[in-house]
């Protein structure tokens, strides 16, 4: 007798609103979102090709 397969249910752990940042904690009072973007090299099978980065971090405003 065989029994019907397992039904696993996913779901984002994070609201996906795009006005929100990721992870979403209080940084603390008066802090400035600072982000610095670059291109950087990424090696891929159909050749090397350039791509945006972007790093952010709270800082004490």
């Amino acid at each position: 007798m065989r029994r019907p397969p397992t039904r696993l249910r996913v779901q984002p752990y994070y609201d996906s609103n795009p006005n929100d940042v990721y992870p979403r904690y209080y940084p603390g009072r008066n802090a400035v979102r600072d982000c610095n973007a670059t291109y950087v090299q990424e090696y891929r099978p159909s050749g090397t090709v350039i791509v945006p980065r972007m790093n952010c971090f709270w800082r004490p405003g």
